[in-house]
């Protein structure tokens, strides 16, 4: 996919001489960077923002980091989209005054202004506004169709023992889907499978299986990252056809505690959508893994069909914050 050279901001910034802190692009090496800072940060988090698989769909759109090795504070910076240049802040380490001076900085830097904050714990909007963070305004959102993005319905983390025992009434939505048993298996992700997976997200995009076509779609474009990347791979067989009907992707938060970072299907496929996602959380239990975070959702019905056949045992809220320091003029 094309990107504008304006994403190319490092040589910019690196011009400015920041004495703070280095500017540097993400590579995969920043992954253990990323598992230091939650260690020292939050050690016990739950939070789907703090999983590598997180970072690197959420950057890919120019991303670039901040980190200062004094105060170990590390925040990852991306754009709104390939065409829409205002800079987003997913993921971060740092205390609010320092988050919104790093930022002031950068934006002096990049002669930009009102950038993005994501995942915000609801609860801790009080925490930032100080220091020049505010709330959208009524007439702003993240787009039309989802005000906060992937944060308008709050994260869904799932007890993963509880979930794949799957007993009592209020798994019954998932056991009869279970049931149905589908002529499906999971497999351990191989790299011959690149291309196949590659078709499967553009078909999930709707667009021509004709691989030498350009793919532009939001799932394929969102998800294209995931067969290179440091995430753990799955992809669901269907037994009869040998075609690769699915695809799941884990991504480590804490020592308890990982994210499904990806759960692409067929269009039209719910039965071995539920099984290949429930195989996925019995692996990560398996391997010693307390639970599971679903992430957040754009929609309702995407929200309440994870709710029903997953059955939480706890909903992390978060919502988006403007860095906007004028306001407080």
């Amino acid at each position: 996919m094309k990107s504008s050279t304006s994403f190319n901001i490092i040589p910019t910034l690196k011009a400015h001489h920041l004495p703070f802190a280095d500017l540097s692009k993400i590579i995969p090496p920043d992954k253990k960077l990323l598992q230091k800072s939650i260690r020292r940060f939050r050690p016990n988090s739950k939070n789907y923002e703090d999983s590598w698989g997180y970072v690197i769909q959420s950057t890919r759109y120019g991303g670039f980091k901040w980190y200062d090795p004094k105060s170990n504070s590390l925040i990852f910076f991306g754009r709104k989209s390939d065409s829409d240049p205002t800079l987003v802040v997913p993921s971060f380490y740092a205390t609010p005054e320092n988050l919104a001076h790093i930022i002031h900085q950068i934006e002096v830097a990049m002669k930009t202004s009102c950038t993005i904050i994501k995942n915000v714990n609801s609860e801790e909007i009080g925490a930032y506004t100080p220091f020049g963070f505010r709330p959208y305004k009524k007439t702003e959102s993240w787009c039309t169709e989802a005000r906060f993005d992937d944060q308008t319905f709050p994260q869904i983390v799932i007890d993963l023992q509880k979930t794949i025992e799957a007993r009592g009434s209020s798994f019954q939505n998932l056991r009869t889907t279970l049931n149905k048993n589908p002529n499906v298996e999971i497999k351990k992700y191989k790299d011959q499978y690149n291309d196949e997976v590659l078709r499967l997200f553009a078909m999930r995009d709707k667009v021509s299986k004709d691989f030498s076509l350009d793919m532009n779609g939001m799932y394929f474009t969102s998800h294209a990252m995931y067969p290179k990347a440091s995430v753990d791979k799955y992809v669901i067989i269907d037994k009869n056809t040998h075609e690769i009907i699915g695809f799941t992707a884990t991504s480590g938060i804490s020592t308890e505690t990982t994210a499904l970072v990806a759960a692409i299907f067929k269009p039209s496929i719910r039965i071995e959508s539920v099984w290949g996602i429930y195989k996925t959380m019995e692996i990560k239990l398996h391997e010693g893994l307390q639970r599971i975070n679903l992430g957040g959702n754009e929609t309702k019905e995407a929200f309440n069909f994870m709710q029903e056949k997953f059955r939480p045992t706890e909903l992390l809220y978060k919502t988006h914050l403007i860095y906007d320091p004028k306001e407080l003029v």
